[in-house]
């Protein structure tokens, strides 16, 4: 049926691509038409798509094999695709980093600070590693506060540290409580491993080493 419509100038499909409607033109000129873009790439191939920028805006999108723009242009910045998962990094406006699908779809909430941590949890993801076992310490500008986040962008231990350190591979981290000021340490389910007593966090850290040479 695809076929046959394609051949037919006086197609639907085609009258509805060629609509103004269906059309989104960025500054640069660039035309992201949605209808014409799921013609051209039914199912779009992660290794078709090129992260590319409107030279208009300065903003980046995503071009298939056709050079239509499948995705429009309005990222701070972005990565190809992955290929092994299908999944591409990208910088929104307020600067936080995340990954979205071929269809734009977010996977990877935009909550981490750097593309790298992306990349890691991505990794993360490809190992197989159950939700919660690689956990990234992030600020939260909302409360001024730290907690972790899980490979999906997800807060997996609330904001509720003055400071926090990365989560070690054995799974531990160094905090600071929020209301005493103390040092101790946590394990990856935020239970109190090293109680919060002292002043200093490299205390903290040395009481850590200690219980765990044990």
């Amino acid at each position: 049926m695809l076929i046959a419509c394609l051949a037919l100038p006086s197609c639907g499909l085609l009258n509805l691509a060629s609509s103004n409607q269906a059309v989104y033109q960025t500054p640069g000129g660039a035309l992201v038409n949605p209808i014409t873009a799921a013609i051209s790439s039914i199912a779009p191939n992660p290794r078709n798509l090129t992260a590319q920028e409107d030279p208009g805006t300065g903003l980046y999108g995503y071009l298939n094999e056709y050079g239509v723009w499948v995705i429009a242009p309005t990222y701070r910045n972005a990565s190809n695709f992955n290929t092994d998962i299908g999944l591409a990094i990208v910088q929104i406006s307020n600067q936080r980093w995340g990954a979205i699908d071929v269809y734009a779809q977010t996977v990877i909430q935009f909550s981490f600070d750097s593309r790298f941590d992306v990349e890691s949890a991505i990794r993360s993801i490809l190992k197989g590693r159950y939700v919660g076992i690689d956990l990234w310490e992030m600020y939260d500008t909302n409360t001024e506060l730290w907690g972790y986040l899980d490979y999906y962008g997800n807060w997996y231990i609330q904001p509720q540290y003055r400071h926090a350190t990365s989560m070690s591979s054995d799974g531990f981290a160094i905090v600071q409580m929020a209301d005493t000021g103390l040092w101790g340490a946590i394990d990856r389910r935020n239970n109190i491993i090293v109680q919060p007593n002292f002043k200093s966090r490299f205390d903290a850290e040395s009481a850590l080493k200690t219980l765990l040479s044990k």
